[in-house]
Protein backbone atom coordinates (compact mmCIF):
# COMPACT_ATOMS: atom_id res chain seq x y z
CA UNK A 1 0.00 0.00 0.00
CA UNK A 2 1.28 3.48 -0.87
CA UNK A 3 1.31 6.05 1.91
CA UNK A 4 0.77 9.74 1.34
CA UNK A 5 2.00 12.73 3.29
CA UNK A 6 0.74 16.21 2.47
CA UNK A 7 0.57 15.52 -1.24
CA UNK A 8 3.67 13.31 -1.47
CA UNK A 9 3.61 9.70 -2.59
CA UNK A 10 5.61 7.66 -0.11
CA UNK A 11 6.32 4.19 -1.32
CA UNK A 12 9.43 2.15 -0.66
CA UNK A 13 12.43 4.25 0.37
CA UNK A 14 14.38 5.31 -2.70
CA UNK A 15 17.82 6.91 -2.76
CA UNK A 16 18.89 6.12 -6.33
CA UNK A 17 22.38 5.70 -5.03
CA UNK A 18 22.36 2.54 -2.95
CA UNK A 19 21.92 2.08 0.81
CA UNK A 20 24.30 3.64 3.30
CA UNK A 21 24.63 3.91 7.06
CA UNK A 22 23.96 7.39 8.43
CA UNK A 23 25.69 8.59 11.59
CA UNK A 24 23.71 10.08 14.45
CA UNK A 25 24.19 13.02 16.77
CA UNK A 26 25.88 16.38 16.55
CA UNK A 27 28.55 16.75 13.87
CA UNK A 28 31.90 18.27 14.89
CA UNK A 29 34.12 20.55 12.83
CA UNK A 30 37.29 22.58 13.14
CA UNK A 31 38.11 25.71 11.14
CA UNK A 32 40.58 24.96 8.36
CA UNK A 33 41.56 27.06 5.35
CA UNK A 34 39.69 29.48 3.12
CA UNK A 35 39.80 29.90 -0.65
CA UNK A 36 39.02 32.98 -2.71
CA UNK A 37 36.41 32.66 -5.45
CA UNK A 38 36.03 34.69 -8.67
CA UNK A 39 32.36 35.68 -8.45
CA UNK A 40 31.01 39.15 -7.64
CA UNK A 41 27.83 39.26 -5.57
CA UNK A 42 28.08 35.50 -4.93
CA UNK A 43 24.88 34.03 -3.53
CA UNK A 44 25.28 30.25 -3.14
CA UNK A 45 27.63 27.31 -3.64
CA UNK A 46 27.26 23.58 -4.24
CA UNK A 47 29.83 20.79 -4.23
CA UNK A 48 30.12 18.74 -7.43
CA UNK A 49 31.61 15.31 -8.14
CA UNK A 50 35.39 15.17 -8.46
CA UNK A 51 36.15 17.76 -5.77
CA UNK A 52 34.67 20.66 -7.74
CA UNK A 53 32.46 23.53 -6.58
CA UNK A 54 29.94 25.67 -8.45
CA UNK A 55 29.26 29.25 -7.34
CA UNK A 56 26.31 31.37 -8.50
CA UNK A 57 25.80 35.12 -8.20
CA UNK A 58 22.80 37.40 -8.54
CA UNK A 59 24.43 39.79 -11.04
CA UNK A 60 25.57 37.40 -13.76
CA UNK A 61 24.14 34.79 -16.11
CA UNK A 62 27.41 32.88 -15.78
CA UNK A 63 28.36 30.53 -12.96
CA UNK A 64 31.88 29.70 -11.78
CA UNK A 65 33.07 26.09 -11.61
CA UNK A 66 36.18 25.68 -9.46
CA UNK A 67 38.06 22.39 -9.85
CA UNK A 68 40.19 20.59 -7.25
CA UNK A 69 43.32 22.45 -8.42
CA UNK A 70 41.64 25.85 -8.19
CA UNK A 71 41.16 26.33 -11.94
CA UNK A 72 38.03 28.34 -12.73
CA UNK A 73 35.67 27.78 -15.66
CA UNK A 74 32.76 30.12 -16.38
CA UNK A 75 29.53 28.61 -17.71
CA UNK A 76 26.64 30.58 -19.17
CA UNK A 77 23.17 29.56 -18.04
CA UNK A 78 20.50 29.80 -20.78
CA UNK A 79 17.32 31.70 -20.00
CA UNK A 80 18.96 34.49 -17.99
CA UNK A 81 19.83 38.09 -18.80
CA UNK A 82 23.35 39.20 -17.91
CA UNK A 83 23.30 41.65 -15.01
CA UNK A 84 19.80 40.64 -13.92
CA UNK A 85 20.13 36.95 -13.10
CA UNK A 86 18.77 37.28 -9.51
CA UNK A 87 20.23 33.83 -8.73
CA UNK A 88 20.14 33.10 -4.98
CA UNK A 89 20.16 29.32 -4.53
CA UNK A 90 21.78 26.36 -6.28
CA UNK A 91 21.57 22.57 -5.89
CA UNK A 92 22.87 19.61 -7.88
CA UNK A 93 21.25 16.19 -8.26
CA UNK A 94 24.15 13.79 -9.05
CA UNK A 95 21.79 10.98 -10.05
CA UNK A 96 19.62 12.69 -12.64
CA UNK A 97 22.30 15.28 -13.46
CA UNK A 98 20.04 18.21 -12.69
CA UNK A 99 21.39 21.65 -11.84
CA UNK A 100 18.67 23.65 -10.07
CA UNK A 101 18.81 27.38 -9.39
CA UNK A 102 16.36 29.79 -7.75
CA UNK A 103 15.63 33.39 -8.77
CA UNK A 104 14.51 35.18 -5.62
CA UNK A 105 12.57 38.23 -6.82
CA UNK A 106 11.15 36.42 -9.86
CA UNK A 107 9.95 33.60 -7.61
CA UNK A 108 11.24 31.05 -10.10
CA UNK A 109 13.09 27.77 -10.04
CA UNK A 110 15.06 26.77 -13.14
CA UNK A 111 16.13 23.20 -13.89
CA UNK A 112 19.03 22.45 -16.20
CA UNK A 113 20.24 19.17 -17.60
CA UNK A 114 23.98 19.10 -16.95
CA UNK A 115 26.67 16.49 -16.37
CA UNK A 116 29.82 18.25 -15.12
CA UNK A 117 31.94 15.22 -16.03
CA UNK A 118 31.04 15.37 -19.73
CA UNK A 119 31.79 19.02 -20.37
CA UNK A 120 28.64 19.85 -22.36
CA UNK A 121 26.96 23.20 -21.54
CA UNK A 122 23.87 23.25 -19.29
CA UNK A 123 20.55 22.85 -21.10
CA UNK A 124 17.46 24.56 -19.71
CA UNK A 125 14.76 21.92 -19.25
CA UNK A 126 12.02 23.61 -17.28
CA UNK A 127 11.08 26.73 -15.32
CA UNK A 128 8.79 26.50 -12.29
CA UNK A 129 6.91 29.32 -10.59
CA UNK A 130 7.27 29.01 -6.82
CA UNK A 131 4.20 29.50 -4.64
CA UNK A 132 5.60 31.32 -1.63
CA UNK A 133 4.26 33.32 1.29
CA UNK A 134 5.41 36.87 1.98
CA UNK A 135 7.46 39.46 0.12
CA UNK A 136 9.17 38.74 -3.19
CA UNK A 137 12.56 40.00 -1.97
CA UNK A 138 12.46 37.61 0.99
CA UNK A 139 12.24 34.46 -1.10
CA UNK A 140 14.36 31.35 -1.59
CA UNK A 141 17.96 32.02 -0.52
CA UNK A 142 19.29 28.46 -0.61
CA UNK A 143 18.66 25.09 -2.23
CA UNK A 144 19.87 21.56 -1.48
CA UNK A 145 19.20 18.12 -2.96
CA UNK A 146 17.98 15.62 -0.35
CA UNK A 147 18.66 11.93 -1.18
CA UNK A 148 15.98 9.34 -0.47
CA UNK A 149 17.83 7.61 2.37
CA UNK A 150 17.96 10.92 4.26
CA UNK A 151 14.46 12.06 3.36
CA UNK A 152 11.57 11.78 5.85
CA UNK A 153 9.31 10.80 2.96
CA UNK A 154 11.66 8.06 1.73
CA UNK A 155 12.07 9.75 -1.64
CA UNK A 156 14.63 12.20 -3.03
CA UNK A 157 13.46 15.79 -2.76
CA UNK A 158 14.62 19.37 -3.08
CA UNK A 159 15.00 21.59 -0.01
CA UNK A 160 14.47 25.33 -0.23
CA UNK A 161 15.35 27.82 2.51
CA UNK A 162 13.18 30.95 2.47
CA UNK A 163 14.97 33.93 4.00
CA UNK A 164 12.16 35.47 6.00
CA UNK A 165 8.75 37.15 6.26
CA UNK A 166 8.18 34.32 7.17
CA UNK A 167 11.28 32.13 7.59
CA UNK A 168 10.54 28.71 6.11
CA UNK A 169 12.16 25.44 5.15
CA UNK A 170 10.29 23.91 2.22
CA UNK A 171 10.21 20.51 0.53
CA UNK A 172 9.74 20.23 -3.24
CA UNK A 173 9.86 17.37 -5.69
CA UNK A 174 13.46 16.42 -6.51
CA UNK A 175 12.97 17.77 -10.04
CA UNK A 176 11.81 21.13 -8.72
CA UNK A 177 8.06 20.73 -9.21
CA UNK A 178 5.13 20.26 -6.88
CA UNK A 179 3.49 22.50 -4.32
CA UNK A 180 5.98 23.46 -1.59
CA UNK A 181 5.48 21.59 1.67
CA UNK A 182 6.42 23.50 4.83
CA UNK A 183 8.63 21.76 7.37
CA UNK A 184 7.29 22.42 10.86
CA UNK A 185 10.33 23.89 12.60
CA UNK A 186 10.79 23.73 16.36
CA UNK A 187 10.83 27.11 18.07
CA UNK A 188 14.51 26.63 18.97
CA UNK A 189 15.46 26.67 15.28
CA UNK A 190 14.06 30.15 14.72
CA UNK A 191 15.45 31.36 18.03
CA UNK A 192 19.04 30.63 16.92
CA UNK A 193 18.59 31.70 13.28
CA UNK A 194 17.21 35.22 12.81
CA UNK A 195 17.04 34.59 9.07
CA UNK A 196 17.77 31.68 6.69
CA UNK A 197 20.58 32.36 4.22
CA UNK A 198 21.56 28.89 2.98
CA UNK A 199 20.84 25.17 3.34
CA UNK A 200 22.83 21.96 2.83
CA UNK A 201 22.49 18.22 3.53
CA UNK A 202 25.20 16.45 5.52
CA UNK A 203 26.17 13.20 3.72
CA UNK A 204 27.30 11.58 6.99
CA UNK A 205 24.25 12.17 9.19
CA UNK A 206 21.61 12.94 6.56
CA UNK A 207 20.74 16.00 8.65
CA UNK A 208 19.94 19.42 7.25
CA UNK A 209 22.17 22.41 7.99
CA UNK A 210 20.65 25.91 7.91
CA UNK A 211 22.74 29.07 8.12
CA UNK A 212 21.77 32.52 9.35
CA UNK A 213 23.49 35.59 7.97
CA UNK A 214 22.14 37.87 10.70
CA UNK A 215 23.14 35.48 13.50
CA UNK A 216 26.45 34.22 11.97
CA UNK A 217 25.21 30.79 13.00
CA UNK A 218 24.52 27.38 11.54
CA UNK A 219 21.85 25.01 12.86
CA UNK A 220 21.87 21.23 12.42
CA UNK A 221 18.36 19.80 12.04
CA UNK A 222 16.93 16.32 12.00
CA UNK A 223 13.85 15.93 9.79
CA UNK A 224 11.24 13.49 11.06
CA UNK A 225 7.88 12.39 9.74
CA UNK A 226 5.07 12.89 12.25
CA UNK A 227 1.69 11.84 10.89
CA UNK A 228 1.01 13.95 7.82
CA UNK A 229 3.70 16.50 8.77
CA UNK A 230 7.47 16.74 8.62
CA UNK A 231 9.11 18.14 11.76
CA UNK A 232 12.47 19.89 11.89
CA UNK A 233 14.16 19.21 15.25
CA UNK A 234 17.22 21.16 16.38
CA UNK A 235 20.22 18.88 17.00
CA UNK A 236 22.72 21.67 17.67
CA UNK A 237 23.71 25.17 16.66
CA UNK A 238 27.13 26.80 16.63
CA UNK A 239 28.64 30.17 15.65
CA UNK A 240 30.47 30.53 12.34
CA UNK A 241 33.88 32.11 12.94
CA UNK A 242 37.24 32.36 11.20
CA UNK A 243 40.56 31.17 12.60
CA UNK A 244 40.92 34.36 14.61
CA UNK A 245 37.52 33.86 16.21
CA UNK A 246 35.87 36.68 14.27
CA UNK A 247 32.24 36.00 13.23
CA UNK A 248 31.79 35.31 9.52
CA UNK A 249 29.76 38.02 7.81
CA UNK A 250 27.43 37.93 4.80
CA UNK A 251 26.99 34.15 4.83
CA UNK A 252 25.51 33.29 1.44
CA UNK A 253 26.03 29.56 0.91
CA UNK A 254 26.59 26.16 2.53
CA UNK A 255 27.65 22.85 1.04
CA UNK A 256 29.34 19.56 2.01
CA UNK A 257 31.92 17.48 0.18
CA UNK A 258 31.74 13.68 0.18
CA UNK A 259 33.98 13.45 3.25
CA UNK A 260 31.51 15.52 5.23
CA UNK A 261 33.56 18.71 5.46
CA UNK A 262 31.38 21.83 5.62
CA UNK A 263 32.06 24.77 3.29
CA UNK A 264 30.71 28.26 4.00
CA UNK A 265 30.47 30.91 1.28
CA UNK A 266 30.83 34.53 2.43
CA UNK A 267 30.25 37.52 0.20
CA UNK A 268 32.16 40.37 1.85
CA UNK A 269 35.59 38.72 1.75
CA UNK A 270 34.89 36.68 -1.40
CA UNK A 271 35.89 33.43 0.26
CA UNK A 272 34.89 29.81 0.65
CA UNK A 273 35.66 28.76 4.24
CA UNK A 274 36.35 25.09 4.96
CA UNK A 275 35.27 23.56 8.29
CA UNK A 276 37.03 20.21 8.45
CA UNK A 277 35.09 17.36 9.97
CA UNK A 278 36.71 16.07 13.15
Amino acid sequence: MTNRIAGWNIGAATNRGGPRTLARGAAKFEVAEKTKYPMKEASDVVALPGGKFLVVGDRSDKVAVIDAEGKVTKLKLPGLVNGKSQLEGVAFDPVRHHLLVSREEKGELLRYEWDPEKGAPPKLEKTFKLELDGRANKGVEGLAWLPGDASPTGRPQLLAAKEGSPRQLLLLGDGGGGKPMKVQLEDQVKSVCKDFSAVAVDPKTGNVFLSSDESSTVAQLELKRQGDKVIGRLVQSFPLRDKKGKPLERIEGLTFNGRGDLFVLTENDGALHKLKRS
